[in-house]
Order: structure tokens, then C-alpha cells, then sequence
């Protein structure tokens, strides 16, 4: 079949439907945005990219209404817990069953020692619900949204003017062409939208090579659960899933096909002398701990979120987290950019602020991937760094940093909320009959739209809003704590303004931050 037109011109084209090109495509289609993703796969992909969630994206996902189903995932995933306990303890190993605990704790460079408790903010938490997991959750609510997902569409090309983007697909049948406004490349580390579109990809090279799989054990038992620095590397098992890890500090070999049942069981055997006797491999990859990131996260009419933005090795579960914030941040900007209310200044502020967000993130992972190399210097290292996580304020920073909690972006107030991502607060809100509701943050609409919280703040924050209804949703409300009068919050959930106790309300400040952020009032 020949080259053919698709319909006329989309709205927004998202290229991947993981979980970072679902995530945008959700928020897009909530804002009122009509959304095409296009899928290389023909079937979803089943290997573990990540075991768990962290607690920003956790408030992104609830704000769409996915609490629910959050929470039953990860029963079920902490089923998996408990059924793995009962066998250690059946089979004689209670020591190994208890150590299930420590596995179940968030690590560092392969040190399960992270403790929620004692980070900053504790009630912010990570949930146990495995990547392949939360695509089912994302993709069930984009058909609700309306969303067309299209497997089996794979990107070839692509070419760009000052009206839009065409986008060359090839698909089962033969090539098609689709038109869209703009294009957002989530489609990872190989991402085809960042080569077509020619974003410079600098970087450092894999000094490591590690090999995965979702597999069936003749006996669990034969492995102890958890991370292990071992003398050949480290091996990994379980994490709540059935998945067989191992790293070797090696440069990666060029050529590999796909990841085999007999390469994976020769490199956990290499790494930790066990001949772990593997029954079926439902699937299997490979990753480095290769780091690389594009200078800009736009270029026209396209952009990039995710890995096709940006990569790393994949310690610690930061990836997945990133990503999914990273399409939250992007989203009601170009909803904002299609509505006509915002100019390309708005969705330039996406690269400026997650970028940064995402150097740090590099760093960290290289951090990481040094502490947990084999040799005797690291493994000093390793042990030192072990005892410094028994201190509270390097704790509580290490802890922090591996959940993004010290996430602020610069918005030019020296205000310290102002640029972090609000957790989701408990509100009193007045209904309909005049009673009083106590509702979460996350409770409330999700259509795009950003939220003026008033609480004893008097009228005049909302008689400045007024000119910005329907882009802006003011909420009076009770809070939980007496530290702010008012705040206004971006989609995102980014903290754009606040009324602090004792501040004078002034029509000047908090008109300003509408305006910046929400366009010019429309009266």
C-alpha cells in the first residue's frame, strides 16, 4: 500500500503510549484537548521498567481520578509480598522472610535503607504499583477520556513549519501521514521523534550492563529477596514482582538481540554464584546506566518528555516519577497554547523548568551507579555512605532527593512554596446546602483549569480572579494548616502564588501571577 492522508489536522499528536505519553495524553483530553497517540507495539510491553511510583506523580494520578485503582494495584503487588513471606518461612528461612520488610523500603544506590517516615513531608508516599500495572490503569482512563490510541503506528519522519508538524508513520498496512499542531515525543530512550526532529542527545557512555526478566522460579527460595552487592556485581530479586536482576560493571557488547532465558541465567550465576534455576522468562530486557539529555525539551512545534528527553540508569524507580511529571508539566501548557489564551513564552517555561530538574536527576544516578561498583574503593565508599544514612538531616535529604520532594521550580519569588508542587491537602469546603465538606485537593474538577484557594483571605482575591473565570477556579475553603491566606495553584498542581498571614492582599501581585500564567483577564 502507497503513502496516504490521514484525517486533517490534530489538535496534539502524542508518539508513545507508555506511561509518559498516556499520562499527557490524560491530561490533554481532561483539559479539553482532543488527543492521538500513536504506539509502535502491537501488544503491551510486559518487562519491569519500574516496581513503583513516586508520591508527586501518586498526586498527578489522583488529581485524575485514579485513586482507587491505585490503591487496588498495589494490594495486589503487596499480595505478592506476603505470598513470597510464606514461602521463605515455609521452606525453613525466617530470617530471609523478615528481611522481606527491608526490601519493601525505598533504596539508594542499591541501600534499602530509605525510610518515608523520616523525609520532610512523610504523608507524601510512594505506592508499590509495578509500570506494566499503572499503563492498564492510564490506558483504561484515556478510552473513558476519549483518547484514539493507534498500535502498531510506528514514526519515521517528520517535517515542521510555522503552522504545524507532519509526521510520516508507518503502520501494518503501509505508510501514513498524520498533520497535528504539535507533536510530544514520549516515546523513550530510543525515541524516534528526538531523532527526526534533530535534538542533540550529549551525554556519558554505559559503564555498566544489566539484564532483567519477569520469570517463573522452580524455587523462590533459591534467591534471597532484595538488592545485593555481590563480589561479581549486584543481583537483584523480587521487589514485590517476580523479577531477576543482575548488574555487571562491564561495557555493554555491540550487537545484542534480544535478552535470552539462558543469557540472563549465565549473568546471575557470573554476578552471584547462584545456579538459579529459571523455568520461564515472560520477559526479559537490558539497560545501562548510559546518561544523556537534550539541551532544550522544544524545538518549534515539537517537544519531548520522559526518556526520549532524557536517561539514566534506572535506580531507585526516579524515572518513571520524572516522566510522568514531566508530561503533567507539559500538558495544560499546550492545552493552554490550543485554547488561544497562552503564547509560546508558556510553553517555553517547560523546558526551563524541568530541565534543571532532570540534570539533577543524572547526577544522581551516576552518584549511584559509583557506590554500587564491585570493586574495593567503591565498596568502602559504599559502607561509609551506609553510615552516613543513619544521621537524620542526611536521611532526610537522600530521602527527599529520591522521592523529588525538593522539587521547586525558580518563578522568580523568594517565597518558599512558591514553585513547589502542592500535596494534596485536605479542604473544608463549603457545598451547596451551606454545610461544610471536608474534600481533598485531588477531589476536586480536573478540566485544565487552575485553582484560587481562599481561606481567610477576605473578597478581594476573588473579585481579581473574576476576569479569569473558566480559566481559574476559585475554591473558599478551611485548611488543614494557618500558614497561608490564599494560593493559587497552576494545573500542575505548582504552587504560583500565596497570601501569607499578616501580608496585604494587593490586586497588583496576585494579578500579576494570574496574568503570567493564565493569560490576559478576558474583562
Amino acid at each position: 500500500m502507497g503513502n496516504r492522508e490521514s484525517e486533517g489536522r490534530l489538535p496534539v499528536l502524542v508518539a508513545g503510549a507508555g506511561p509518559v505519553g498516556l499520562m499527557a495524553a490524560c491530561e490533554l483530553a481532561s483539559a479539553g484537548v482532543a488527543v492521538t497517540v500513536l504506539e509502535e507495539r502491537t501488544e503491551p510491553d510486559r518487562v519491569l521498567k519500574a516496581g513503583s511510583v513516586g508520591p508527586l506523580a501518586i498526586e498527578a494520578l489522583e488529581r485524575l481520578g485514579l485513586h482507587d485503582e491505585l490503591v487496588t494495584a498495589e494490594q495486589a503487588t503487596m499480595a505478592g509480598y506476603a505470598q513470597m513471606a510464606e514461602e521463605l518461612t515455609a521452606a525453613g528461612r525466617p530470617e530471609e522472610a523478615s528481611a522481606l520488610d527491608k526490601a519493601q523500603r525505598e533504596h539508594f544506590a542499591g541501600l534499602e535503607k530509605i525510610d518515608a517516615s523520616r523525609r520532610s513531608d512523610p504523608g507524601r508516599r510512594r505506592m508499590r504499583v509495578p509500570q506494566p500495572v499503572l499503563v492498564q490503569i492510564l490506558l483504561r482512563k484515556a478510552g473513558q477520556l476519549g483518547v484514539r490510541v493507534l498500535s502498531g503506528h510506528a514514526v519515521e519522519g517528520l517535517t515542521q513549519d510555522a503552522e504545524g508538524v507532519t509526521v510520516d508513520v508507518r503502520t501494518g498496512e503501509g505508510a501514513v501521514r498524520f498533520e497535528a499542531a504539535y507533536l510530544l515525543g514520549c516515546d523513550g530512550r530510543d525515541s524516534a521523534v528526538r531523532s527526526a526532529a534533530g535534538f542533540a542527545f550529549p551525554g556519558t557512555a554505559p559503564t555498566m550492563l544489566g539484564r532483567q526478566g519477569v520469570v517463573s522460579l522452580a524455587d523462590p527460595t533459591q534467591i534471597p529477596p532484595g538488592i545485593h552487592a555481590v563480589e561479581g556485581g549486584v543481583v537483584v530479586w523480587g521487589l514485590g514482582v517476580d523479577r531477576v536482576a543482575a548488574l555487571e560493571f562491564i561495557e555493554p557488547p555491540a550487537g545484542l538481540g534480544p535478552l535470552t532465558l539462558d543469557e540472563l541465567h549465565a549473568a546471575v550465576r557470573r554476578v552471584s554464584g547462584i545456579d538459579l534455576d529459571i523455568i520461564e522468562m515472560k520477559a526479559g530486557g537490558r539497560f545501562t546506566d548510559e546518561a544523556r539529555h537534550v539541551p532544550e525539551y522544544r524545538k518549534g512545534r515539537v517537544l519531548l518528555a520522559g526518556d526520549a528527553a532524557h536517561i539514566h540508569a534506572p535506580v531507585g524507580g526516579q524515572g518513571l516519577n520524572y516522566g510522568l511529571i514531566d508530561a503533567v508539566n507539559v500538558a495544560w501548557k499546550l492545552a493552554a497554547r490550543l485554547h488561544g489564551w497562552a503564547g509560546d513564552e508558556l510553553l517555553d517555561t517547560y523546558s526551563a523548568e524541568r530541565h534543571p530538574q532532570a540534570e539533577q536527576l543524572l547526577d544522581n544516578t551516576r552518584a549511584q551507579t559509583a557506590l554500587m561498583r564491585p570493586d574495593s574503593h567503591s565498596r568502602a565508599l559504599r559502607t561509609l555512605f551506609e553510615r552516613l544514612l543513619e544521621l537524620d538531616d542526611a536521611h532526610r535529604f537522600i530521602g527527599d532527593m529520591m522521592a523529588a520532594l525538593d522539587t521547586r521550580y525558580e518563578l522568580g519569588d523568594e517565597d518558599p512554596l512558591v514553585g513547589t508542587l502542592c500535596p494534596d491537602v485536605k479542604l473544608a469546603v463549603p457545598d451547596d446546602s451551606a454545610d461544610v465538606a471536608v474534600r481533598r485537593l485531588a477531589e476536586l474538577p480536573h478540566d485544565g483549569q487552575g485553582v484560587l484557594l481562599t481561606f481567610d483571605a477576605g473578597p478581594l482575591p476573588v473579585r481579581v480572579a473574576d476576569g479569569w473565570t473558566g480559566r481559574v477556579r476559585v475554591v473558599p475553603a478551611v485548611a488543614e494548616r494557618d500558614e497561608v491566606r490564599a494560593m493559587l495553584l497552576r494545573p500542575d498542581g505548582c504552587v504560583a502564588w500565596v497570601l501569607r498571614p499578616g501580608a496585604d492582599p494587593t490586586d497588583d501581585s496576585l494579578a500579576a501571577a494570574l496574568c503570567r500564567w493564565f493569560g490576559q483577564p478576558a474583562h
